[in-house]
């Protein structure tokens, strides 16, 4: 006999639905998915990812960030983003900067500041030098404490795009007072269909033929049906940088905004029909509650 570790479940689905309820404020859908990914193992997933919902979601709750190993600390995280008016300039900025980092500069003629935009992708280069310098423009506790927190969860961000948010976190934390607000709540259940986007081999798939269906290039599609429902949120707070990038993205697959609504106005229903059975296994498989672990702490399993 020996012990085996258990590779962690990678379900997109799942994953996506995490990020779409917590935009959309439901906060039990959210608890569902949560304990469906941890009871499935995928615990490095998730406290990296609520890190970056943070950030990317509303930055300023940044500053309140605790996440350790307890569920507990994650679902708390979770549940401040859900219930809060979104601040999604971090997002904006760190999806620019990071492009800017990478050489593109299509999006220069739409930023509103190019100095910070070169500021956040430089961080990407040198980002202990950035958290010595941005530390000494901090004039708050509040703002002091989102470049804290920063700092202590820029490693657990997986990709480059994501640590450019988190740095654009901390430097909007300098330059703007730290404002939350409330999100708008809902009776309603949550359309689970939504989950199923551009970031799941079924959304990609129903894409891609919805896209034929209209004659419409799949890029546009995929880019027009993320600004305009997966990216949607309880209540947006003015988020210039977000709006920025949305701008340039649009942009670059060769949609204004009326044209993008136009494009996922006759798409939406489309989509929405050809995922209406998965979308009720996802409800199924995430509602349905799901033994508890054997071994609780261990998270092993045992093999004969």
């Amino acid at each position: 006999m020996f012990l085996k570790t258990p590779r962690p479940s990678t379900d997109q689905r799942v994953r996506s639905l995490l990020q779409k309820a917590a935009r959309r404020g439901y906060e039990k859908t959210v608890e569902f998915a949560l304990e469906r990914l941890d009871l499935s193992g995928d615990k490095a997933w998730l406290r990296s990812r609520c890190v970056v919902i943070t950030f990317e979601e509303c930055w300023p709750l940044a500053g309140q960030l605790v996440v350790g190993r307890e569920l507990s600390s994650r679902r708390a995280a979770l549940f401040s983003v859900s219930k809060a008016a979104k601040n999604k300039d971090a997002a904006g900025l760190g999806a620019l900067a990071y492009a800017y980092g990478e050489g593109d500069r299509t999006m220069l003629d739409c930023v509103p500041d190019q100095y910070l935009l070169k500021l956040v992708s430089e961080a990407l280069k040198r980002p202990r030098e950035f958290f010595e310098w941005v530390t000494g423009r901090s004039r708050t506790k509040e703002s002091t404490n989102v470049i804290l927190s920063a700092q202590r969860y820029l490693s657990v961000a997986t990709w480059q795009w994501d640590k450019a948010c988190i740095l654009a976190g901390a430097l909007l934390a300098t330059l703007h007072n730290i404002e939350t607000g409330s999100g708008e709540t809902t009776a309603e259940e949550f359309p689970y269909w939504v989950a199923l986007d551009k970031h799941t081999p079924e959304g990609k798939e129903a894409l891609g033929d919805v896209a034929k269906q209209l004659n419409a290039p799949y890029r546009q599609l995929l880019w027009a049906s993320f600004y305009l429902e997966s990216a949607c949120v309880n209540r947006l707070l003015p988020s210039v940088w977000w709006e920025a990038e949305k701008t340039w993205r649009l942009r670059r697959a060769g949609l204004s905004a009326n044209a993008a609504a136009d494009l996922w106005s006759r798409a939406r229903p489309l989509i929405q029909q050809r995922l209406e059975g998965k979308a009720a296994s996802l409800k199924d498989f995430v509602e349905t509650p799901q033994p508890s672990n054997l071994f609780g702490p261990m998270e092993r399993t045992l093999i004969e």
